[in-house]
Protein backbone atom coordinates (compact mmCIF):
# COMPACT_ATOMS: atom_id res chain seq x y z
CA UNK A 1 0.00 0.00 0.00
CA UNK A 2 2.84 2.01 0.94
CA UNK A 3 4.49 1.97 -2.84
CA UNK A 4 1.10 4.16 -4.28
CA UNK A 5 2.28 6.90 -2.60
CA UNK A 6 4.22 7.73 -5.31
CA UNK A 7 1.90 8.15 -7.95
CA UNK A 8 -1.19 9.44 -6.20
CA UNK A 9 -1.04 12.84 -4.98
CA UNK A 10 -3.36 15.15 -2.34
CA UNK A 11 -5.57 15.82 -5.27
CA UNK A 12 -7.34 12.35 -5.73
CA UNK A 13 -7.57 11.97 -1.62
CA UNK A 14 -9.30 14.95 -2.10
CA UNK A 15 -11.73 13.46 -4.38
CA UNK A 16 -12.39 10.73 -1.89
CA UNK A 17 -13.02 12.11 0.76
CA UNK A 18 -15.92 15.19 -1.48
CA UNK A 19 -17.35 12.34 -2.83
CA UNK A 20 -17.32 9.76 -0.40
CA UNK A 21 -15.76 7.06 -1.58
CA UNK A 22 -15.43 5.42 1.33
CA UNK A 23 -17.53 3.46 3.78
CA UNK A 24 -19.24 5.32 6.25
CA UNK A 25 -20.56 3.15 9.12
CA UNK A 26 -18.70 2.43 11.95
CA UNK A 27 -15.86 4.92 10.85
CA UNK A 28 -13.13 5.45 13.40
CA UNK A 29 -10.22 8.05 13.77
CA UNK A 30 -6.48 6.84 14.68
CA UNK A 31 -7.29 7.46 18.30
CA UNK A 32 -10.27 5.05 18.27
CA UNK A 33 -13.08 7.36 18.86
CA UNK A 34 -16.65 6.91 16.42
CA UNK A 35 -16.83 9.66 13.68
CA UNK A 36 -19.62 10.47 11.52
CA UNK A 37 -19.48 12.90 8.55
CA UNK A 38 -22.37 15.16 8.12
CA UNK A 39 -20.97 16.95 5.29
CA UNK A 40 -17.38 16.90 4.06
CA UNK A 41 -17.18 21.06 3.39
CA UNK A 42 -16.57 23.05 0.65
CA UNK A 43 -13.60 22.89 -1.61
CA UNK A 44 -11.40 25.92 -0.54
CA UNK A 45 -8.83 27.65 -3.19
CA UNK A 46 -7.12 29.76 -1.05
CA UNK A 47 -4.86 29.87 2.15
CA UNK A 48 -5.34 27.05 4.63
CA UNK A 49 -7.37 24.00 5.12
CA UNK A 50 -8.35 22.04 1.91
CA UNK A 51 -12.15 22.30 2.67
CA UNK A 52 -14.27 24.86 5.01
CA UNK A 53 -17.55 24.14 6.88
CA UNK A 54 -16.91 20.53 7.40
CA UNK A 55 -19.56 18.83 9.91
CA UNK A 56 -18.77 15.71 12.12
CA UNK A 57 -19.78 13.85 14.72
CA UNK A 58 -17.12 12.71 17.32
CA UNK A 59 -18.69 10.07 20.01
CA UNK A 60 -21.97 12.21 19.82
CA UNK A 61 -20.59 15.69 19.48
CA UNK A 62 -21.63 17.75 16.13
CA UNK A 63 -18.59 20.06 15.72
CA UNK A 64 -18.04 22.70 12.45
CA UNK A 65 -15.00 23.50 10.69
CA UNK A 66 -12.17 22.88 8.75
CA UNK A 67 -10.96 19.50 7.37
CA UNK A 68 -6.96 19.41 6.05
CA UNK A 69 -6.40 16.27 3.46
CA UNK A 70 -3.29 14.30 2.70
CA UNK A 71 -1.49 11.67 1.39
CA UNK A 72 -0.15 10.53 4.84
CA UNK A 73 -0.58 11.48 8.20
CA UNK A 74 2.72 12.10 8.89
CA UNK A 75 2.57 15.10 6.21
CA UNK A 76 0.87 17.81 8.55
CA UNK A 77 3.97 18.31 10.38
CA UNK A 78 5.90 18.00 7.30
CA UNK A 79 3.65 20.91 5.43
CA UNK A 80 4.52 22.59 8.83
CA UNK A 81 0.99 23.38 9.43
CA UNK A 82 1.45 22.43 13.47
CA UNK A 83 3.08 25.88 13.62
CA UNK A 84 0.76 28.24 11.13
CA UNK A 85 -2.00 29.85 12.51
CA UNK A 86 -4.02 29.55 9.40
CA UNK A 87 -4.88 26.05 10.37
CA UNK A 88 -6.25 26.41 13.74
CA UNK A 89 -10.27 26.08 12.71
CA UNK A 90 -9.09 22.50 11.39
CA UNK A 91 -11.39 19.96 13.23
CA UNK A 92 -10.13 17.00 11.19
CA UNK A 93 -7.11 15.66 9.62
CA UNK A 94 -7.67 13.31 6.68
CA UNK A 95 -5.27 11.21 5.34
CA UNK A 96 -4.71 8.13 2.89
CA UNK A 97 -1.99 5.89 4.86
CA UNK A 98 -1.29 5.96 8.06
CA UNK A 99 2.20 7.19 8.38
CA UNK A 100 2.63 5.67 11.58
CA UNK A 101 3.42 8.77 13.52
CA UNK A 102 0.87 10.36 15.87
CA UNK A 103 -2.81 9.72 16.75
CA UNK A 104 -3.77 13.23 17.06
CA UNK A 105 -2.25 16.48 14.79
CA UNK A 106 -1.19 19.53 17.15
CA UNK A 107 -2.06 22.80 15.91
CA UNK A 108 -0.38 25.95 16.17
CA UNK A 109 -2.87 26.89 19.49
CA UNK A 110 -1.86 24.14 21.16
CA UNK A 111 -4.71 22.01 20.49
CA UNK A 112 -5.04 18.61 18.97
CA UNK A 113 -7.33 17.07 16.56
CA UNK A 114 -8.08 13.69 15.11
CA UNK A 115 -6.35 11.42 12.40
CA UNK A 116 -9.22 9.91 10.29
CA UNK A 117 -7.04 7.19 7.98
CA UNK A 118 -9.27 6.52 4.43
CA UNK A 119 -7.61 3.47 3.34
CA UNK A 120 -8.66 1.41 5.66
CA UNK A 121 -12.24 2.34 4.50
CA UNK A 122 -12.08 2.55 1.12
CA UNK A 123 -15.51 1.45 -0.85
CA UNK A 124 -12.94 0.26 -4.20
CA UNK A 125 -9.42 -0.26 -4.94
CA UNK A 126 -6.84 2.58 -5.25
CA UNK A 127 -7.14 1.20 -9.44
CA UNK A 128 -10.84 1.40 -9.58
CA UNK A 129 -11.34 4.94 -7.70
CA UNK A 130 -8.65 6.82 -10.12
CA UNK A 131 -10.49 5.94 -12.98
CA UNK A 132 -14.00 6.55 -11.33
CA UNK A 133 -12.53 10.01 -10.70
CA UNK A 134 -12.54 12.20 -13.60
CA UNK A 135 -9.99 15.01 -13.20
CA UNK A 136 -12.29 17.20 -15.90
CA UNK A 137 -15.28 16.90 -13.62
CA UNK A 138 -13.82 17.09 -10.31
CA UNK A 139 -16.55 18.62 -8.01
CA UNK A 140 -20.03 17.38 -7.54
CA UNK A 141 -22.79 19.25 -9.55
CA UNK A 142 -25.37 20.69 -7.89
CA UNK A 143 -28.55 20.02 -9.69
CA UNK A 144 -29.88 23.70 -10.15
CA UNK A 145 -31.89 26.25 -12.71
CA UNK A 146 -29.73 28.69 -13.26
CA UNK A 147 -32.31 32.19 -12.75
CA UNK A 148 -30.31 35.35 -13.91
CA UNK A 149 -33.01 37.10 -12.47
CA UNK A 150 -32.36 35.76 -8.98
CA UNK A 151 -28.79 35.93 -8.83
CA UNK A 152 -29.22 40.11 -10.03
CA UNK A 153 -31.47 40.29 -6.72
CA UNK A 154 -29.31 38.81 -4.47
CA UNK A 155 -26.30 40.81 -5.32
CA UNK A 156 -28.23 43.75 -4.68
CA UNK A 157 -29.60 42.26 -1.67
CA UNK A 158 -25.51 42.08 -0.93
CA UNK A 159 -25.22 45.51 -1.73
CA UNK A 160 -28.08 46.43 0.99
CA UNK A 161 -26.62 44.58 3.84
CA UNK A 162 -23.08 45.82 3.51
CA UNK A 163 -24.66 49.70 3.00
CA UNK A 164 -26.64 48.97 6.48
CA UNK A 165 -23.58 47.57 8.24
CA UNK A 166 -21.42 50.62 7.26
CA UNK A 167 -24.55 52.77 8.14
CA UNK A 168 -24.08 51.37 11.84
CA UNK A 169 -20.53 52.00 11.83
CA UNK A 170 -20.46 55.21 10.58
CA UNK A 171 -22.75 56.40 13.83
CA UNK A 172 -19.64 54.94 15.75
CA UNK A 173 -16.63 56.18 13.56
CA UNK A 174 -17.90 59.23 11.22
CA UNK A 175 -17.65 58.33 7.31
CA UNK A 176 -13.80 59.13 6.37
CA UNK A 177 -12.76 56.12 8.95
CA UNK A 178 -15.34 54.09 8.04
CA UNK A 179 -14.47 54.55 4.11
CA UNK A 180 -10.76 54.43 5.41
CA UNK A 181 -10.83 51.18 7.41
CA UNK A 182 -12.76 49.84 4.06
CA UNK A 183 -10.21 50.27 1.34
CA UNK A 184 -7.26 49.26 3.86
CA UNK A 185 -9.33 46.18 4.17
CA UNK A 186 -9.80 45.56 0.27
CA UNK A 187 -5.31 46.36 -0.01
CA UNK A 188 -4.81 43.37 2.10
CA UNK A 189 -5.88 41.40 -0.74
CA UNK A 190 -6.64 37.77 0.86
CA UNK A 191 -3.35 37.06 3.14
CA UNK A 192 -2.85 40.84 4.71
CA UNK A 193 -6.33 41.70 5.25
CA UNK A 194 -6.92 41.25 8.96
CA UNK A 195 -3.07 43.39 9.37
CA UNK A 196 -4.45 46.43 6.99
CA UNK A 197 -7.66 46.73 8.97
CA UNK A 198 -5.95 46.43 12.29
CA UNK A 199 -3.22 49.10 10.75
CA UNK A 200 -6.06 51.49 10.09
CA UNK A 201 -7.58 51.31 13.20
CA UNK A 202 -4.22 51.90 15.43
CA UNK A 203 -3.29 54.89 12.76
CA UNK A 204 -7.27 56.75 12.12
CA UNK A 205 -7.54 58.73 9.21
CA UNK A 206 -7.83 61.56 10.67
CA UNK A 207 -4.18 61.67 11.69
CA UNK A 208 -3.04 61.40 8.13
CA UNK A 209 -5.47 63.91 5.97
CA UNK A 210 -3.92 66.75 5.37
CA UNK A 211 -0.26 64.85 5.59
CA UNK A 212 2.84 64.78 2.93
CA UNK A 213 2.77 61.34 1.26
CA UNK A 214 6.43 60.31 3.16
CA UNK A 215 5.16 61.79 6.42
CA UNK A 216 1.91 59.11 6.03
CA UNK A 217 4.08 56.17 5.19
CA UNK A 218 6.42 56.76 8.08
CA UNK A 219 3.55 56.62 10.27
CA UNK A 220 2.23 54.05 8.85
CA UNK A 221 5.27 52.08 7.96
CA UNK A 222 6.55 52.51 11.91
CA UNK A 223 3.19 51.37 13.28
CA UNK A 224 3.04 48.63 11.44
CA UNK A 225 6.23 47.23 12.47
CA UNK A 226 7.58 47.44 8.67
CA UNK A 227 10.31 49.70 8.79
CA UNK A 228 14.09 48.14 9.10
CA UNK A 229 16.32 48.65 12.28
CA UNK A 230 18.22 51.75 11.78
CA UNK A 231 21.19 49.55 12.30
CA UNK A 232 20.64 47.61 9.49
CA UNK A 233 20.97 50.53 7.15
CA UNK A 234 24.85 49.13 6.14
CA UNK A 235 22.55 46.32 4.14
CA UNK A 236 20.72 48.59 1.76
CA UNK A 237 22.14 50.21 -1.35
CA UNK A 238 22.45 54.32 -1.16
CA UNK A 239 18.79 55.02 -2.60
CA UNK A 240 17.35 52.73 -0.28
CA UNK A 241 19.00 54.42 2.90
CA UNK A 242 18.32 57.58 1.64
CA UNK A 243 14.82 57.18 1.31
CA UNK A 244 15.00 54.89 5.00
CA UNK A 245 16.70 58.07 6.27
CA UNK A 246 13.86 60.63 5.32
CA UNK A 247 11.67 57.86 7.55
CA UNK A 248 13.50 57.49 10.56
CA UNK A 249 13.62 61.07 11.01
CA UNK A 250 9.80 61.52 10.41
CA UNK A 251 8.72 58.22 12.45
CA UNK A 252 11.26 59.38 15.56
CA UNK A 253 9.47 62.28 16.00
CA UNK A 254 5.66 60.97 16.36
CA UNK A 255 6.35 57.75 17.14
CA UNK A 256 5.53 58.38 20.89
CA UNK A 257 2.24 58.74 19.74
CA UNK A 258 1.73 54.82 18.73
CA UNK A 259 3.58 53.24 21.01
CA UNK A 260 1.18 51.39 22.41
CA UNK A 261 -0.12 50.66 19.27
CA UNK A 262 2.66 48.80 17.42
CA UNK A 263 2.64 45.93 15.19
CA UNK A 264 5.16 43.43 14.20
CA UNK A 265 7.22 42.73 10.78
CA UNK A 266 6.53 38.82 11.22
CA UNK A 267 2.42 39.68 11.41
CA UNK A 268 3.37 40.52 7.96
CA UNK A 269 2.58 38.38 4.97
CA UNK A 270 5.01 38.18 1.91
CA UNK A 271 5.43 34.89 0.87
CA UNK A 272 3.76 33.79 -2.53
CA UNK A 273 2.53 37.59 -3.14
CA UNK A 274 3.13 39.17 -6.53
CA UNK A 275 5.36 42.02 -5.52
CA UNK A 276 2.54 44.31 -6.64
CA UNK A 277 0.52 43.27 -3.54
CA UNK A 278 3.84 43.25 -0.75
CA UNK A 279 1.81 45.44 2.17
CA UNK A 280 4.78 48.22 1.67
CA UNK A 281 4.13 48.86 -1.47
CA UNK A 282 -0.28 48.91 -0.92
CA UNK A 283 0.89 51.15 2.05
CA UNK A 284 2.66 53.77 0.19
CA UNK A 285 -0.45 53.53 -2.17
CA UNK A 286 -2.74 54.62 0.57
CA UNK A 287 -0.34 57.08 1.50
CA UNK A 288 -0.54 58.66 -2.08
CA UNK A 289 -4.73 58.25 -2.26
CA UNK A 290 -5.32 60.56 1.32
CA UNK A 291 -2.45 62.94 0.38
CA UNK A 292 -3.95 63.27 -3.57
CA UNK A 293 -7.55 64.59 -1.73
CA UNK A 294 -8.12 68.02 -2.37
CA UNK A 295 -7.35 70.81 0.06
CA UNK A 296 -11.35 72.42 0.08
CA UNK A 297 -12.25 68.84 0.37
CA UNK A 298 -9.85 67.35 2.72
CA UNK A 299 -12.35 64.42 3.02
CA UNK A 300 -12.16 60.99 1.72
CA UNK A 301 -15.93 60.47 1.92
CA UNK A 302 -16.68 63.66 0.38
CA UNK A 303 -14.14 63.28 -2.39
CA UNK A 304 -15.60 59.60 -3.06
CA UNK A 305 -18.78 60.73 -3.64
CA UNK A 306 -18.56 63.89 -5.44
CA UNK A 307 -17.78 61.02 -8.49
CA UNK A 308 -21.47 59.75 -8.46
CA UNK A 309 -22.71 63.35 -9.26
CA UNK A 310 -25.48 63.97 -11.67
CA UNK A 311 -22.76 64.36 -14.11
CA UNK A 312 -22.19 61.14 -13.75
CA UNK A 313 -24.78 59.56 -16.19
CA UNK A 314 -22.70 56.29 -17.33
CA UNK A 315 -20.56 53.46 -15.63
CA UNK A 316 -17.33 54.39 -17.88
CA UNK A 317 -17.61 57.76 -16.10
CA UNK A 318 -17.78 56.63 -12.87
CA UNK A 319 -15.15 54.18 -13.18
CA UNK A 320 -12.76 56.66 -14.54
CA UNK A 321 -13.70 58.83 -11.62
CA UNK A 322 -13.36 56.87 -9.27
CA UNK A 323 -10.07 54.76 -10.88
CA UNK A 324 -8.07 57.98 -10.85
CA UNK A 325 -8.76 58.56 -6.99
CA UNK A 326 -7.92 54.68 -6.35
CA UNK A 327 -4.84 54.42 -8.66
CA UNK A 328 -2.48 57.08 -7.52
CA UNK A 329 0.78 57.50 -9.81
CA UNK A 330 4.36 56.06 -8.55
CA UNK A 331 7.13 58.80 -7.83
CA UNK A 332 9.87 58.41 -6.20
CA UNK A 333 11.06 55.52 -4.02
CA UNK A 334 8.14 53.71 -4.52
CA UNK A 335 8.12 53.94 -8.78
CA UNK A 336 9.91 51.48 -8.67
CA UNK A 337 10.80 49.30 -5.59
CA UNK A 338 8.35 46.87 -3.96
CA UNK A 339 10.08 46.65 -0.48
CA UNK A 340 12.81 48.10 1.67
CA UNK A 341 16.28 47.30 -0.53
CA UNK A 342 14.61 45.00 -2.91
CA UNK A 343 16.35 45.35 -6.65
CA UNK A 344 15.08 47.79 -8.37
CA UNK A 345 12.39 47.25 -10.95
CA UNK A 346 11.69 49.27 -14.44
CA UNK A 347 9.57 52.39 -13.90
CA UNK A 348 6.06 51.88 -12.66
CA UNK A 349 3.13 54.34 -13.63
CA UNK A 350 0.71 53.20 -10.82
CA UNK A 351 1.31 51.79 -7.19
CA UNK A 352 -2.69 50.33 -7.36
CA UNK A 353 -3.72 48.30 -10.71
CA UNK A 354 -7.17 48.20 -12.38
CA UNK A 355 -8.06 45.38 -10.63
CA UNK A 356 -7.21 46.19 -6.86
CA UNK A 357 -9.36 49.46 -7.45
CA UNK A 358 -12.10 47.69 -9.30
CA UNK A 359 -12.38 45.22 -6.25
CA UNK A 360 -12.13 48.34 -3.74
CA UNK A 361 -15.23 49.81 -6.05
CA UNK A 362 -18.01 47.22 -5.93
CA UNK A 363 -16.86 46.08 -2.25
CA UNK A 364 -16.75 49.07 -0.32
CA UNK A 365 -17.09 52.34 -2.72
CA UNK A 366 -20.65 51.33 -4.00
CA UNK A 367 -22.33 49.86 -0.57
CA UNK A 368 -20.56 52.70 0.90
CA UNK A 369 -22.23 55.21 -1.74
CA UNK A 370 -25.37 53.59 -1.62
CA UNK A 371 -25.57 53.98 2.43
CA UNK A 372 -25.48 57.90 1.89
CA UNK A 373 -28.95 57.85 -0.23
CA UNK A 374 -30.37 55.62 2.04
CA UNK A 375 -34.62 56.82 1.90
CA UNK A 376 -33.15 59.14 -2.18
CA UNK A 377 -35.27 56.68 -4.07
CA UNK A 378 -33.74 58.56 -7.24
CA UNK A 379 -30.09 58.52 -6.02
CA UNK A 380 -30.80 55.15 -4.82
CA UNK A 381 -31.79 53.46 -8.32
CA UNK A 382 -28.91 55.84 -9.85
CA UNK A 383 -26.26 53.68 -8.06
CA UNK A 384 -28.11 50.45 -7.82
CA UNK A 385 -28.20 51.03 -12.31
CA UNK A 386 -24.68 51.48 -12.58
CA UNK A 387 -24.06 48.93 -9.83
CA UNK A 388 -25.22 46.62 -12.31
CA UNK A 389 -23.02 47.37 -15.68
CA UNK A 390 -19.84 47.48 -13.46
CA UNK A 391 -17.64 44.88 -15.71
CA UNK A 392 -16.53 41.52 -14.09
CA UNK A 393 -13.82 41.29 -11.37
CA UNK A 394 -11.45 38.80 -11.08
CA UNK A 395 -12.95 35.62 -9.48
CA UNK A 396 -12.00 34.41 -6.42
CA UNK A 397 -12.80 31.27 -4.74
CA UNK A 398 -16.63 31.18 -4.13
CA UNK A 399 -17.19 32.30 -7.73
CA UNK A 400 -14.83 29.61 -9.02
CA UNK A 401 -17.06 27.24 -6.49
CA UNK A 402 -20.29 28.25 -8.72
CA UNK A 403 -18.24 27.67 -11.76
CA UNK A 404 -17.28 24.82 -11.05
CA UNK A 405 -20.64 23.12 -9.51
CA UNK A 406 -23.71 24.95 -11.44
CA UNK A 407 -22.75 25.51 -14.85
CA UNK A 408 -22.27 22.58 -17.24
CA UNK A 409 -19.21 24.90 -18.87
CA UNK A 410 -16.65 28.08 -18.66
CA UNK A 411 -18.58 29.40 -21.60
CA UNK A 412 -22.08 29.67 -19.63
CA UNK A 413 -20.58 30.58 -16.74
CA UNK A 414 -19.00 33.36 -17.84
CA UNK A 415 -21.80 34.46 -20.80
CA UNK A 416 -24.65 34.37 -17.53
CA UNK A 417 -21.90 35.95 -14.74
CA UNK A 418 -20.73 38.81 -16.82
CA UNK A 419 -21.04 41.84 -14.62
CA UNK A 420 -19.23 42.40 -10.79
CA UNK A 421 -23.16 42.76 -9.50
CA UNK A 422 -24.03 38.93 -10.32
CA UNK A 423 -20.73 38.06 -8.89
CA UNK A 424 -21.92 39.66 -5.78
CA UNK A 425 -24.95 37.88 -6.24
CA UNK A 426 -23.09 34.12 -6.18
CA UNK A 427 -21.36 35.38 -3.07
CA UNK A 428 -24.62 36.24 -1.35
CA UNK A 429 -25.90 33.03 -2.02
CA UNK A 430 -23.24 31.02 -0.82
CA UNK A 431 -22.53 32.70 1.97
CA UNK A 432 -26.58 32.68 2.72
CA UNK A 433 -27.44 29.06 1.67
CA UNK A 434 -24.03 26.62 0.72
CA UNK A 435 -21.75 27.58 3.59
CA UNK A 436 -24.44 26.63 6.14
CA UNK A 437 -25.11 23.55 3.99
CA UNK A 438 -28.87 24.91 3.33
CA UNK A 439 -29.62 23.33 -0.08
CA UNK A 440 -33.40 22.85 0.88
CA UNK A 441 -33.82 26.78 0.91
CA UNK A 442 -31.34 27.77 -2.23
CA UNK A 443 -33.13 29.47 -4.87
CA UNK A 444 -31.61 27.36 -7.75
CA UNK A 445 -33.07 24.44 -6.33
Amino acid sequence: MDKISDYIGEGFVSHIWESGHFVKSNLKTKDGRKIEILHPGQWNNDVGADFTNAIIKIDGKIIKGDVEVHVRNSDWSVHHHDRDLRYNNTILHVALLDGGINLLSKKQNGEHIPNLILSDYLDGTINKLLKAINEKNRHTQCPVNINPDIIDLAGIERLKIKSNAINEQITKKGKDQVLYEGIMDALGYSKNRKQFLELAQKVPVSLLLGKKPEIIQAILFGTAGLLPNAEDKGKFDKETNEYLDIMFSIWDKVKHQFQDELMFANEWRFFRLRPDNFPTRRIAGISFILHNLEPKENSLSERILSAFNEETETIDKLSIKLRAILKPKAYGYWSNHYAFGGRRYAQSDFLIGNGRADDIIINVIFPFAYSQILGDEKSGEKVIKLWAKYGRLQDNAITRYFSDRIFQSEKEYRSIINSASRQQGLIHIYKSFCSVHDCHNCPFI
